[in-house]
């Protein structure tokens, strides 16, 4: 094992190949594995660390295109990804979001994510890997988990796309739900209020993961970090409400927090596709890339 490890942060060093993983070298404490994968640029040589967490559902991200897709904001850097517990590098889920594992079912939550976040990067680190700079890129599901991760590692800066962070989960849901599934959520979430352990789900989610992340304004926890924000939003998203975005970049101006860069999209969905159907993420994230380039020279400041 040391062996393995020593050669993982060998290639992140000297770009001496293009991908490292160690199957079976981190385990949870239910015994279970975390899987990762540390791929290297184009170039051989790679200039950082972007970790990219995938949105909902147990697709793995070993094959997940939106991951390598959001590759394209540091394209000079080693790409980091980490599958979800309950989730195999190999799996081809149909239905990525009710035909997943039951350890997923049983035991996913943004929290976890962070967990084993955490425990890959402290890995890397202790293997002699150089992790700076650190970028964290999150979209969705994935966005609740870099802002909760960004103030646990020395994140050198943080991109969140197509995420609620502004406002608790189960009150941003209401604005893009009918009333009646609102009154559904609203019982679940006193429901696992008194109960976090509670078996079940709702809503393609377990109530455990409800009660991990359902209450939560994901931006106050950002916030505990000083690294500068990226956030990113469609004006159409109808899964994280453009309303919630703007209050999470209302709460850095009301605290005189200079950090966040607010970029918005008129017309643009939850997938960075406009009213016609076209897709706009090469765009967004051109403009995104830019912004990481000065953010890493310390030139990026708030603002829209």
């Amino acid at each position: 094992m040391r062996l393995i490890s020593a050669l993982a942060a060998l290639l992140l060093l000297t770009g001496c190949g293009a991908a490292s993983n160690e199957p079976g070298g981190l385990r949870r404490a239910d015994g279970s594995e975390i899987h990762w994968s540390l791929e290297m640029p184009s170039s051989g040589v790679a200039a950082g660390v972007l970790l990219v967490a995938q949105g909902s559902g147990c697709a793995p991200a070993a094959s997940s295109t939106a991951v390598r897709e959001a590759w394209a904001v540091a394209p000079g850097m080693a790409l980091l990804s980490i599958e979800k517990l309950g989730v195999d590098p190999g799996d081809d889920p149909t239905d990525p979001i009710g035909g997943c594992s039951a350890a997923y079912a049983s035991g996913h939550t943004v929290s976890q994510r962070v967990a084993d976040a955490r425990a890959v990067l402290d890995h890397l680190a202790a293997s002699g890997t150089r992790l700076t700079p650190l970028v964290l890129f999150g979209g969705s599901e994935g966005g609740a988990t870099v802002a909760r991760l960004a103030a646990q590692v020395p994140a050198s800066a943080v991109i969140v796309y197509s995420a609620g962070i502004g406002e608790p989960l189960a009150e941003a849901m209401k604005r893009v739900v009918p009333p009646f599934v609102a009154a559904e959520l609203d019982a679940v979430i006193e429901r696992v209020r008194a109960n976090p352990e509670l078996a079940g789900d709702w809503g393609g989610n377990s109530f455990h993961w409800w009660a991990d992340i359902g209450e939560a304004r994901l931006v106050d926890e950002l916030m505990a970090s000083d690294a500068p924000v990226l956030l990113i939003q469609g004006e159409r998203d109808q899964s994280a409400p453009v309303e919630s975005a703007r209050a999470a970049a209302a709460a850095y101006a009301a605290a005189g927090r200079c950090e966040l860069t607010y970029h918005e999209y008129p017309g643009y969905d939850h997938f960075m596709t406009d009213e016609a159907g076209i897709p706009h993420r090469d765009r967004v994230f051109a403009r995104a890339r830019l912004w990481l380039s000065n953010a890493l020279r310390g030139r990026a400041g708030c603002g829209v």
